[in-house]
């Protein structure tokens, strides 16, 4: 196949770097830049003090601050709509309802509005979410190439805020009555979809790219003590801000899910629009404040044409196998004869082997992830056969954040550094397996729990299908599955941590963008499962829908733990030089360069700092 004629192209040079991707006037933050780096600068630590002094976290600057409650408007907007779309588009309107959505009073019933039943209700939820997470990779190389990242931002949340005017307008009486409600309401949620995808790849980078400004220096605290002020560890506090807003922020689906309960779809729908208001004010704010890097270009393209080359030149069956990514190789390309336009090094190559397999650990999360929620809406069809007595049936989802929330200091400040003061190595991979086998335990947890309420429930294994014998739902009493819910939320905390760290730790640096790119595309993966299945996540399959996914994850724990457990001893070795500090991921840097991470191609400024989504709800 070596020298077919569809892999003929103009021949380029094979230099031996890549050329510059800095734009006039731009630089790359002191933190991400080898040459300051490894030059002498006032109270740079020596080799000794960087293996025995404490680092601490500088100073937060406001604008980190205000860029954290741009991401808690946005999410908790976001997180007050998405919960809803089941009931919706699911449920009809209650009968003896006050025409809003609402149910009346001292029933079981669930609200509803357009009642198009289970299996369309989970197309459209799933729909929306996979264009939330697929289309970010889309958008966020369009940041790094044409628009900047604070444009694209800034667009996002117009998006955003046409989206909620159309999602009110699709609560009013009239359009609910007559049926016409899900023209506005369906083109508000795939608009609200794009506008998040526009938001969500670029508002943690530009997080990021505020705290690489500072070196590690030693200082001296008033107590005397030397330690290294770091900007690893300041970035892993603003990081903690900002992943506790996005969850305080998914709190916000309990407010709207009483208004849809007691008040209609209106009010559920019109507090997400109020949140959303500061967003414009605070990017007013911040304008003139932040540190922004012009579009510098994105390696994106080239790995996908380095993956091309692979392919076409070895096919399908060479995947995994010595050498399949040499054929890409400039050098090897040449010595085979063939003409083939090459924008790239043979490092860069090696670049996008060391991204794959330092991120083949993301394989394993669509099966978690599934397991955590469920199959698609299977967890909201389960809440609707149960004894609710006053409760929103999709209110419980949020113990899926309060267990994070609640959870998190524990295992930071508690489990951790106990584990530590005894000696007892609990590595990433450990930890992850910890993660993917509690989630197959909160899978099985809504199994059996949906097998209970299908024996008891009036209307058998219809239960969930609008049933209206008898009081309409199962004796059994819907805060059972706070504990399935709980159980997946602390089951992200030991998953998504430590399997970020390792895979910005080891991925090259100028490959954060394709790191974030396969984190989301295994994300979508879990929303594409959940589509595909539509058909069957309804009545009478859906305790499989829930049993399947949980015996799938525990095959699949075991497999990952002996594929990757190696990492551990790896972790560990390298917990012992100078490069570990962040003890609360286990890992090494995540941020700046370290042994495994350092590469000679260097992207543009904008690309640097690509880390993202330590956490779905992001």
């Amino acid at each position: 196949m070596g020298h077919s004629e569809d892999l003929e192209r103009s021949i380029t040079p094979v230099d031996e770097k890549m050329s510059s991707k800095t734009p006039p006037g731009d630089s790359h933050a002191p933190y991400l830049d080898p040459s300051i780096m490894e030059a002498d600068y006032e109270g740079k630590p020596t080799e000794e003090e960087l293996k025995t002094l404490r680092r601490v976290p500088g100073s937060l600057p406001l604008v980190a601050y205000a860029i954290c409650i741009v991401e808690f408007c946005e999410r908790a907007s976001y997180y007050g709509i998405q919960p809803l779309i089941s009931n919706y588009v699911n449920r009809p309107l209650p009968d003896g309802g006050n025409g809003y959505g609402a149910p009346p009073r001292g029933t079981q019933q669930t609200a509803g509005a357009l009642g198009m039943g289970q299996v369309t209700a989970n197309a459209v939820t799933q729909s929306f979410s996979l264009l939330a997470y697929a289309l970010p990779m889309v958008f966020g190389w369009l940041a790094d190439v044409k628009t900047g990242r604070f444009a694209l931002i800034c667009w996002g949340v117009a998006v955003f805020g046409v989206a909620h005017v159309l999602m009110v307008a699709a609560g009013a009486k009239d359009l609910l009555a007559a049926g016409t409600a899900k023209v506005p309401y369906f083109l508000s949620v795939y608009i609200l979809s794009v506008g998040a995808a526009m938001f969500k790849p670029n508002v943690s980078p530009l997080l990021l790219d505020q705290m690489t400004t500072t070196v590690p220096k030693v200082v001296t605290l008033d107590n005397g003590e030397r330690v290294i002020q770091d900007p690893e560890s300041t970035t892993e506090r603003v990081m903690l801000w900002f992943y506790l807003l996005i969850n305080i922020g998914g709190f916000m689906g309990v407010a709207t899910s009483y208004s849809e309960k007691y008040v209609g779809w209106w009010l559920a729908f019109l507090i997400p629009l109020l949140l959303y208001l500061p967003l414009p004010i605070l990017l007013w704010f911040l304008y003139k404040r932040l540190i922004l890097h012009p579009p510098g270009g994105s390696d994106l393209g080239n790995v996908f044409r380095v993956l091309g080359v692979c392919f076409r030149r070895g096919g399908l069956m060479r995947i995994g196998r010595h050498g399949f990514w040499d054929l890409a190789k400039p050098s090897n390309i040449q010595a085979a004869g063939l003409n083939i336009k090459t924008d790239w090094n043979d490092e860069f190559v090696d670049d996008v082997r060391r991204t794959f397999q330092a991120t083949g650990i993301f394989c394993f999360f669509p099966i978690q992830y599934i397991n955590d929620n469920g199959l698609g809406s299977a967890a909201n069809y389960l809440s609707t056969m149960l004894t609710t007595n006053g409760v929103p049936n999709d209110v419980i989802s949020n113990f899926n954040s309060l267990s994070i929330i609640a959870m998190a200091p524990v295992l930071n400040y508690g489990l951790y550094p106990l584990l530590r003061r005894l000696n007892i190595h609990y590595g990433p991979v450990a930890r992850i397996t910890t993660g993917l086998a509690m989630s197959s335990i909160g899978g099985a947890g809504y199994a059996v729990l949906n097998y209970y309420a299908y024996q008891q429930s009036p209307c058998g294994e219809y239960g969930s299908s609008n049933c209206e014998d008898g009081m309409g739902v199962a004796p059994i009493s819907i805060w059972w599955m706070a504990i399935p819910f709980a159980i997946g939320g602390i089951s992200e905390l030991f998953v998504n941590v430590p399997a970020y760290g390792i895979a910005y730790s080891r991925a090259p640096v100028n490959m954060r963008g394709l790191v974030s790119a396969l984190n989301l595309f295994n994300t979508a993966i879990a929303y594409a499962i959940g589509l595909a299945c539509s058909s069957v996540v309804t009545d009478p399959y859906l305790t499989w829908d829930f049993g399947g996914p949980a015996i799938a994850g525990g095959v699949l724990t075991v497999i990952f733990y002996f594929t990757f457990r190696h990492i551990d001893q790896e972790e560990f070795t390298l917990s012992q030089n100078k490069d570990y500090h962040l003890e609360l991921e286990g890992t090494v840097n995540v941020v700046g360069e370290n042994e495994l991470n350092k590469s000679r191609n260097r992207p543009a400024p904008i690309a640097e700092n690509e880390e993202m989504m330590i956490s779905p709800k992001q």
